[in-house]
């Protein structure tokens, strides 16, 4: 692991570092470079989401939220949150499991190995309080990868189709039954006398870097004028409350198909979802 490298338990005086590394210096100007966007404009998007991560993560500490953060030299560099998938139960079915639900380093700390550590770090965490550890991993390089965690013995135990499919991976501990995804009871039907696009979203302080992605992504749809109604669902509620209030928990729905994606997606691909 190296001297440098330190990873330490979630506690109430280091809980803000989890939402510090998503906002650091080298992210704002990765997410500028990449999304073409200004860094002043980037920085105040990161300060509002970092507040509402920071009031997301709290609000679920009493359902048994935890994370193991890394620092290299003291600087906080990256980490592994989780939470039991009953905090989950209105998406995801399954009892005794602990559900991964964000694996993120620092642009300038990657590719030295360190998301391993702090997998290893949780997964014995996990075994101490679950049967099992799971994971929503998906067919792409950048965010969540399956390969990744198959590599690390875990294994495909559902799918559900979206713009990207979703993969629930699940790594056994103990004997004990599969977690499964939920269908959430929400259908969505485009009247046709309109042929209006209806795009709703739904995002809350789970990831910093969404303040600023939902911006982009409606300026986009601002584009189309009256050809597109959006809907829009801000929240930091826990994810059943959602559920039930709205009917659906968080993404972005086009049309009611999910397509998570469109949230971080280049405008050319948005424009090309719209027009599809």
């Amino acid at each position: 692991m190296g001297q440098k490298l330190e990873i330490k338990s979630l506690s109430k005086k280091n809980l803000e570092d989890i939402a510090r590394i998503c906002v650091c210096d080298e992210c704002v100007e990765w997410f500028a470079k990449d999304y073409d966007v200004n860094i002043k404009r980037v920085k105040e998007g990161f300060a509002k989401g970092k507040v509402m991560r920071v009031d997301w993560i709290k609000k679920r500490l009493p359902l048994g939220y935890g994370a193991k953060i890394a620092y290299e030299a003291e600087k906080p560099i990256g980490f592994i949150d989780y939470l039991p998938i009953e905090a989950q139960k209105e998406s995801i079915s399954g009892k005794d499991i602990t559900l991964i639900n964000c694996i993120f380093i620092i642009p300038g700390s990657r590719d030295k190995g360190y998301s391993k550590f702090l997998l290893y770090e949780a997964e014995e965490e996990a075994e101490k309080i679950s049967r099992g550890i799971a994971v929503i991993a998906h067919k792409h390089p950048e965010w969540m990868p399956a390969d990744y965690f198959a590599k690390r013995g875990y294994k495909v135990v559902d799918s559900q189709n979206g713009s990207i499919k979703q993969l629930l991976m699940f790594k056994k501990f103990q004997p004990t039954e599969s977690p499964k995804f939920l269908r959430q009871k929400y259908g969505y039907k485009q009247k046709s006398k309109t042929g209006r696009v209806v795009v709703e979203i739904v995002w809350s302080g789970r990831c910093p870097h969404n303040q600023i992605s939902v911006e982009l992504l409606k300026e986009v749809l601002d584009e189309f004028g009256d050809k597109v109604i959006i809907k829009e669902v801000i929240t930091n509620e826990l994810e059943s409350d959602v559920i039930r209030k709205y009917g659906l928990g968080y993404g972005i729905y086009v049309n009611g198909k999910p397509n998570f994606w469109l949230l971080g997606a280049s405008k050319e691909e948005i424009r090309q979802k719209i027009l599809s």
